[in-house]
């Protein structure tokens, strides 16, 4: 049985204002979808997250602007995403900020997830939207870009990170990409993320009002939609999976060291949720090979195997077959180039 994703309905309000900036009624577009502008500005009204998606993009397609979720993003301004915003404002260095973002990120919304991963050189912040099969372009691009301006209102405005990665193909408009983060950005890559230099994350600053942090969590909980920790352990080893995804594969050693638990450990925690590490690799393979096949443009079979961490196109269309009973050149799925 699948589950309804649901995120607060505030959220889309500056996609709706884009659209009526633009002197266009966005009544329809919302009524199409059961909703009304009132329900935009109810604190506790919720919306199911596709269609959160579906409004994102139609608003971007009424006012013909490809890259409107990328604009949205980098000039919304903190209080408008709520509480989760102040905790830029309240934490001591830039990685306990965005850890604290992402553990309180499921009390506004469902069907995505942040995480903060670290490397040798820093750590990647990587966001992922858990559903399949839909256009994702705009949130992802909102939510990379809201990120970083939220950022810089504690790192200062000329802060920028290493690198950005983006999942969906190039739309021909780097220079506007790279003016926004400030870096460069590489598209049709296996994971949504933000490379951070590890001399950002570790810098400590003084400006930042450390005792309403506490006051901050507080309101947080008691909008009561923080992911239980059993599904928070899996979806860590998913996103850790993913992020390898094009390169060396991840071994469950890999995976434990990361986590900061031995290999048995982590293998018992799995079996006890009634998974395996062997699962939720096979789960993550089919995650990125289907949001390739969904977003289009890319029309290799190998291509598309090698970011889904298969060795060549024959392995993983005999893969796709197990999954779907077809193959992949003729899947539902699959969009020819834009």
């Amino acid at each position: 049985m699948s589950t309804t994703h649901l995120i607060r309905s505030y959220l889309i309000l500056p996609f709706v204002e884009a659209v009526e900036a633009r002197g266009i009624d966005a009544t329809a577009m919302l009524s199409a979808h059961g909703l009304e502008k009132s329900n935009l500005v109810e604190p506790h009204f919720r919306l199911p997250f596709l269609t959160f998606l579906a409004i994102q993009q139609q608003a971007a397609d009424l006012v013909g602007d490809p890259c409107l979720g990328l604009r949205i993003g980098a000039e919304i301004r903190s209080e408008q995403v709520g509480s989760l915003g102040l905790l830029m404002a309240t934490s001591r260095t830039l990685h306990e900020a965005l850890t604290h973002f992402s553990h309180w990120g499921n009390a506004i919304g469902e069907g995505w997830a942040l995480e903060l991963i670290d490397t040798p050189q820093g750590s990647d912040y990587v966001y992922r939207v858990h559903e399949l099969g839909v256009s994702t372009r705009q949130d992802v691009e909102y939510s990379l870009a809201n990120l970083c301006s939220l950022i810089r209102t504690r790192m200062g405005r000329a802060w920028a990170p290493v690198e950005v990665h983006l999942g969906h193909s190039n739309p021909s408009r780097a220079r506007l990409y790279e003016g926004v983060f400030g870096a460069p950005v590489f598209f049709g890559q296996p994971v949504n993320k933000l490379v951070i230099a590890g001399q950002d994350l570790a810098l400590r600053s003084e400006r930042v009002s450390y005792a309403l942090l506490p006051i901050v969590e507080a309101h947080l909980r008691l909008a009561d939609q923080v992911a239980a920790p059993d599904e928070s352990l899996e979806r860590r080893v998913g996103l850790i999976v993913a992020q390898s995804m094009g390169g060396r594969p991840a071994q469950i050693n890999d995976v434990a060291d990361k986590l900061g638990m031995p290999v048995r450990s982590l293998q018992r925690a799995l079996a006890e949720r009634q998974t395996s590490f062997r699962d939720i690799v096979r789960q993550e393979r089919q995650r990125v090979a289907e949001n390739l096949l969904a977003q289009g443009r890319i029309n290799s079979i190998t291509e598309i195997a090698i970011s889904a961490g298969y060795a060549d196109g024959s392995v993983f269309s005999r893969a796709y077959r197990t999954w779907t009973g077809s193959a992949p050149s003729r899947s539902p799925l699959r969009k020819g180039p834009a």
